[in-house]
């Protein structure tokens, strides 16, 4: 018997989620509809994907001295990647899964909520390749929800599975990746990058260390804002403090998007207090 079917779902005990995840939670509810709805509040309430994002987030900030990769990463992760499939819905970019008259712009967000949910999942046994660690785990999941959400459809959940495992693999920008779907989260995991994500590592490594400037760039980003571009159908625009922020966008941010199929589909823009606007990409 697998770990996950020890649990019942309906059991809420376990659950011990920050504010910010919670807020999350209830933000992604509120912006979806039929399957997506369903999907996130299975995913919300299933312990063991839940003990395996929090294990995650334990080995990234207190066994390796990275930053958040756990509950509110991959809430925020998904919250982003389900708003840019949005607006490259409204802006006239059809998603892989409906250009090749495979699903629904729908099917295109399941796979995406699916992926982007349980991309880290892997941080909990190593840094290098975790991705592939992720999928190891991922895949029950991916397997169960896809069979209750499309019972009677084995090549739409077998498409939607090979997709999920796109996702996941593509997230790192290891591996060439070639879908809309699975371009949209290796960007919208490059957009949490804010303040709040590197506090926790910041707060319990006092010592300097090798790789502190990842910390201290993220550190002067005060917020990231996703939104329809004004010549493209996305603009991500990238807040900070200071100049010291960039270099998250330049090396971090803009090496996924430039990976991303939906590279040609996005406006990077970033503020600095009193600064005009620099454009990385319109």
């Amino acid at each position: 018997m697998s770990e996950s079917s020890t649990v019942a779902p309906e059991a809420t005990d376990w659950l011990t989620l920050s504010p910010k995840a919670e807020e999350l939670e209830r933000v992604l509810l509120e912006r979806s509809t039929g399957r997506v709805r369903t999907l996130l509040k299975r995913l919300f309430r299933d312990p063991a994907v839940h003990a395996l994002q929090s294990y995650a987030n334990t080995v990234s900030i207190r066994r390796l001295g990275f930053n958040d990769h756990g509950t509110v990463h991959m809430r925020i992760t998904t919250h982003c990647a389900l708003k840019i499939l949005k607006h490259l819905d409204q802006g006239g970019v059809k998603t892989s899964l409906v250009a090749e008259e495979i699903g629904t712009f729908e099917d295109s967000q399941v796979a995406v909520v699916l992926g982007c949910f349980m991309h880290d999942l892997g941080m909990g046994v190593t840094r290098r390749n975790h991705e592939w660690h992720s999928l190891t785990f991922a895949d029950e999941f991916i397997v169960r929800y896809l069979g209750e959400l499309y019972p009677d459809d084995l090549a739409k959940r077998c498409a939607l599975r090979a997709l999920c495992h796109e996702i996941i693999v593509g997230h790192m920008a290891n591996d060439r990746i070639h879908s809309i779907e699975a371009g949209t989260v290796l960007v919208a995991d490059g957009t949490d990058m804010t303040r709040g994500r590197s506090r926790i590592p910041q707060m319990l490594e006092r010592d300097p260390m090798v790789g502190d400037i990842h910390r201290h760039s993220a550190s002067s980003i005060t917020r990231v804002e996703v939104g329809a571009g004004e010549g493209k159908p996305v603009r991500v625009g990238v807040h900070m403090e200071d100049f010291s922020g960039v270099f998250q966008v330049e090396e971090v941010f803009m090496t996924k998007v430039k990976a991303s199929p939906i590279m040609r589909h996005l406006e990077v823009v970033v503020f600095v207090k009193g600064q005009e606007p620099r454009f990385y990409l319109r």
